[in-house]
């Protein structure tokens, strides 16, 4: 459920104004408690208190009324227990009774199949916040292709999540997905946070600056003969993400440029915004202010939309990628002093931290090549 419910803000608002240190939230349509609790009975001698979600298994809103009546009851319990007035009982808020189960051995709901719990982590996933125009192509790069392996298994069991993740290579990028997809699916199916925690702790150890293989960047002139030689219908669209670090299925859907010179594009995978040629001479030179375009079916995925670019590369016999384009511009931005990285970030439709992580190894070359020529001068 997403933060911003209306009903969960007044009433978490209303426990925190009544001492209580319970909130409430929503995964898999049932409410869940949140609360920083004493050791549990079976927790190690000198374990220290730490957050726990409680499942109530009512389900929201129907039975909203009595989660939050639950809310308030635990709320007390934790209150009496901070006054030394009596030991806190953990036997109300244990799945049926007992001690939560070791992360391999979680509570689960009877009898799910892979298949089945893909499709409630797809309709938890969807409501969890406001999705952008990407959120299907999301889906299936990020969560459908690494779930697929569970998809022929009944029942599904906590130790199948860690298997997948297991599989891929530790410190990947499919495995930092596989970690992501599956702790995903533990928090719709509301298993235990200490398998959510296990899960997520699988997939360290991947990052883009360094897990990328360094890429031989095109140079100006190749990228000027690539588009040279493309057909007319294909140059617009090519000369675009090249002059403006865009991506492939923006310049083909969603790009237009101004009589300023901006790129304005009307949406795409982050949304709305506008972007800086560089360098400017290429506008002119592929007269990129009056818009040209290939047939195709604008209707397909934008994943499919940008796959097209490709086969354009392709057919021209290119040896570099379409996204090689939006890189090589990336990093001249980071030469130019007049644009900023937070600048930079804007105009390619990503954060300042993405900008920062991915290009870091450009931004640490640039940074020593500025200062060995101050110290070469200064000699």
């Amino acid at each position: 459920m997403p933060p911003s419910d209306p009903w969960l803000i007044r009433q978490n608002t209303a426990l925190k104004l009544k001492g209580h240190g319970v909130t409430l939230d929503v995964a898999g349509g049932r409410v869940r408690l949140r609360a920083t609790m004493p050791p549990r009975p079976a927790d190690p001698p000198g374990s220290e208190p730490r957050q726990h979600r409680i499942s109530t298994g009512l389900a929201y809103p129907d039975q909203a009324s009595e989660s939050l009546q639950l809310a308030e009851q635990l709320g007390n319990a934790l209150e009496r227990h901070r006054l030394g007035v009596e030991p806190f009982d953990w036997t109300p808020w244990l799945p049926k009774g007992r001690e939560r189960k070791k992360p391999q051995q979680a509570e689960r709901p009877d009898g799910v199949s892979g298949r089945q719990a893909v499709r409630l982590t797809r309709q938890w996933w969807g409501k969890q916040r406001r999705r952008g125009p990407s959120a299907e192509d999301s889906w299936k790069v990020d969560y459908d292709a690494p779930l697929a392996p569970l998809l022929d298994i009944s029942p599904l069991l906590p130790e199948h999540l860690v298997a997948l993740v297991e599989a891929t290579s530790s410190g990947s990028r499919s495995r930092r997905r596989a970690s992501q997809a599956a702790a995903t699916v533990a928090r719709a199916l509301d298993w235990s946070d200490e398998l959510v925690s296990q899960l997520r702790e699988l997939g360290k150890g991947y990052s883009a600056s360094r897990s990328q293989a360094p890429r031989d960047l095109p140079s100006n002139e190749s990228i000027e003969a690539l588009i040279d030689r493309l057909s007319a219908s294909w140059q617009w669209p090519v000369a675009v993400a090249a002059a403006y670090g865009c991506r492939p299925h923006e310049a083909l859907l969603f790009a237009e440029v101004q009589p300023s010179g901006l790129l304005r594009i009307a949406a795409g995978k982050t949304g709305a915004r506008q972007s800086l040629a560089l360098p400017v001479e290429w506008i002119e030179r592929w007269s990129l202010r009056t818009k040209r375009l290939p047939a195709f079916n604008p209707e397909r995925s934008h994943r499919d939309v940008g796959a097209l670019m490709g086969q354009a590369f392709r057919r021209a016999g290119a040896e570099f990628q379409p996204y090689d384009l939006r890189h090589a511009w990336a990093v001249r931005a980071i030469h130019n002093p007049k644009i900023s990285p937070s600048l930079a970030a804007k105009s390619m439709g990503h954060s300042l931290a993405v900008h920062s992580s991915v290009y870091q190894r450009w931004f640490d070359a640039h940074e020593m090549e500025s200062l060995q020529a101050v110290l070469s001068a200064a000699s």
